[in-house]
Formats: structure tokens, C-alpha cells, sequence
């Protein structure tokens, strides 16, 4: 039996727009939330969230009932957290250019993009069968499993760009995952 699930980034947030690392307490603003249930087409989906606010303030405009997982929590940022990319760059250029192109990079001090796939890969088997599901969190773990689903290299996160809100579904599990795009 294949599961269907929907990936979707968090509503944008002043990080996001600001071109900010984020911080684990970005608020939404709820109008971008609007009627998002049904946009989605729930249809009885369970909503899973990470634990950061911009994804349980996302996960509760679609579900009361939207539960935390761990798993989907966004990658540990270290000492980048809250600040600009300009800055970042500014103080550490060597270190910015080499996170941005090894996955086994951290220069930051937190998660390499290869330890969050780790750990994101674990938590998307998880869901590999039984009941459909959201899972609303943050774009790098959603390009993460897109790697996964596409059999691509996790570099492949860097070729990747998805916006705030924007449903990825995915159909399969364990071995066999497949990306579904349906017309608008």
C-alpha cells in the first residue's frame, strides 16, 4: 500500500524574507494561513510538525490536532542563528562558501547538512506506511527528502529553491518513493 504525503514549507517569516538564519521563534503572520486546509485538501490527513514556532504556528492553521516530531526539526544553525547572510558572510566568507557547497560542512558550530539528513531520512521512513500526513516544517529538511524521494545526492539540496506554503507530495515508502505534482 503506498502512502501519500504532503511536505510543506512553513508560512515566510521575517527571516525568510529578510534573508536571515533563522531563529527558533520566528512568528507567521496568519493571513498567509488562510484557508490553507483546504487548499491542501486534507481529506483526513494527520498533521506532523517540527518543533521550531513558524511550523507549529503553520501546522495549527491546518490542525488542532498537529503533533511534533523531532525528526523535522530545521538544522541547528550554531552561532549563524539570527543573523544576516550579508553579515555571515562578511565576518566568514571561506566558511559560508564552503557551507553553501560541502554537506559535511558546519562552520557555524551546529548540524552539517549531511547530519540533518540523518536524521531527517529517519523520521521520513517513520511515516513510510499507514495514514497520509502533512509534515510542516522548514525548506532545507523538506529538500532534504526530496533528495531522498529523487535517489539524488544530498548535495542536491543546494539546486533546490521552495517557497513558503508550497504542498510537495510524495507517494510510496521505505525503498520506493516517488514526487507527484498535480495540476493546480
Amino acid at each position: 500500500m503506498n502512502t501519500e504525503l504532503i511536505l510543506l514549507c512553513h508560512a515566510a517569516t521575517h527571516a525568510t524574507k529578510a534573508g536571515i538564519f533563522p531563529s527558533r521563534d520566528d512568528p507567521i503572520d496568519p493571513a498567509d494561513c488562510s484557508d490553507l486546509a483546504n487548499r491542501l485538501g486534507m481529506n483526513g490527513r494527520r498533521v506532523v510538525t517540527g518543533p521550531a514556532r513558524p511550523a507549529r504556528e503553520t501546522a495549527a492553521a491546518i490542525s488542532a490536532d498537529a503533533s511534533v516530531d523531532l525528526s523535522f526539526a530545521d538544522l541547528d544553525y550554531g552561532r549563524w542563528h539570527g543573523r544576516s547572510i550579508r553579515d555571515v558572510h562578511d565576518e566568514d566568507p571561506q566558511g559560508l562558501a564552503a557551507w553553501l557547497s560541502d554537506p559535511s560542512s558546519a562552520p557555524h558550530g551546529g548540524e552539517s547538512i549531511e547530519q540533518l539528513a540523518t536524521r531527517v531520512i529517519s523520521g521520513l521512513e517513520l511515516y513510510a506506511r499507514g495514514e497520509p500526513h502533512v509534515i510542516v516544517t522548514h525548506a532545507i529538511v523538506v529538500k532534504i527528502m526530496l533528495a531522498r524521494v529523487l535517489d539524488a545526492p544530498i548535495a542536491s539540496v543546494y539546486a533546490m529553491d521552495l517557497e513558503p506554503l508550497a504542498p510537495v507530495r510524495i507517494v510510496g515508502g521505505e525503498a520506493h518513493w516517488r514526487l507527484r505534482v498535480r495540476a493546480c
